[in-house]
């Protein structure tokens, strides 16, 4: 199964299509149940992402059925202090509270670049040494369309890459960075399939601002006609047909949702991916959620 679990909807109210807001305890455990049913194994979330991990932590079989990628916040400074250190090996610590669990498949920087930066030497060290001792399986990063392909294939410390892949955002497959990083033995994991709900909302009901990219979005929804399948499966045919990525992230607000990505990605197959017309749109502004309405 190459669908992964995004849990930021379990800690925030997030999701441009996102009307009911976060979903209860209750109802995460049914969706993390159906997860573990259909073979879903790794699930992603962030100490960024509200009460996402107190969340997964009130789901007993967590760490018997799932593993658990999860990232350091940001660093708001141009160097790692002494302080700063410290207090990001905190952080890791209070993930391994937080979730319940003695070890992580993954520690990611949630912003790459602080992965660089001046003084970062000490908790790579520190980060080592967990992985060294099996409390952290993988490390790496999570980046954006501008960081540099060169930093992630020549940093050895760089196990697991997630970054942003879309049937409209295609920037990382068209400047070789996927091919870079699988021949390179990085683990590639998607977000931002469904462009935060964006390619699944009907086109009247979205604001004016996405009024410059109404016909792109037009033509998206023709082709979804076109094959005889939803907005949902044809947003993950565009990732699914692209070998480098090991892993789909999909996130959802209910079980119902769940049920219905699942049933999605079952007719997936049914689409030839030689037909699927290049929808990429070269513009931050449409594939960058956060300079929307800026």
């Amino acid at each position: 199964m190459r669908l992964a679990l995004g849990t930021v909807q379990f800690g925030l109210d997030y999701g441009i299509s996102n009307k009911n807001g976060r979903p209860s305890y209750s109802e995460v455990e049914r969706i993390l149940h159906l997860a573990n049913t259909e073979n879903i194994k790794v699930l992603d979330t962030a100490l960024g992402y509200g009460e996402s991990h107190h969340s997964l932590a009130t789901y007993e079989p967590l760490h018997s059925q799932f593993s658990i990628v999860t990232k350091l916040p940001p660093l708001h400074a141009d160097i790692f202090s002494q302080t700063d250190i410290e207090r990001y090996i905190r952080y890791v610590e209070q993930c391994f509270i937080d979730l319940k669990c003695t070890s992580l498949k993954a520690l990611l920087f949630h912003q790459a670049s602080d992965a660089f930066k001046p003084g970062v030497k000490a908790l790579l060290d520190y980060l080592k040494e967990q992985k060294n001792t099996h409390r952290i399986q993988q490390l790496g990063v999570s980046v954006y369309s501008d960081t540099p392909a060169s930093l992630l294939c020549e940093s050895s410390f760089i196990d697991l890459v997630q970054l942003p892949f879309n049937a409209f955002d295609d920037y990382f497959k068209k400047t070789g960075v996927l091919k870079a990083l699988a021949s390179h033995g990085v683990e590639i994991h998607s977000r931002s399939c469904f462009l935060q709900g964006l390619l699944l909302m009907p086109i009247e009901q979205l604001t004016p601002y996405f009024r410059p990219w109404f016909t792109q979005l037009t033509m998206f929804h023709k082709q979804a006609k076109h094959h005889n399948v939803s907005l949902l499966t044809l947003c993950l045919a565009y990732v699914a047909k692209e070998p480098e990525i090991n892993q789909i992230l999909v996130g959802v607000n209910s079980e119902r949702e769940l049920t219905e990505i699942l049933e999605a990605y079952q007719k997936v197959a049914t689409i030839d991916p030689t037909e699927l017309i290049n929808m990429a749109v070269d513009d931050p502004k449409l594939t960058n959620p956060a300079l929307w309405n800026k």
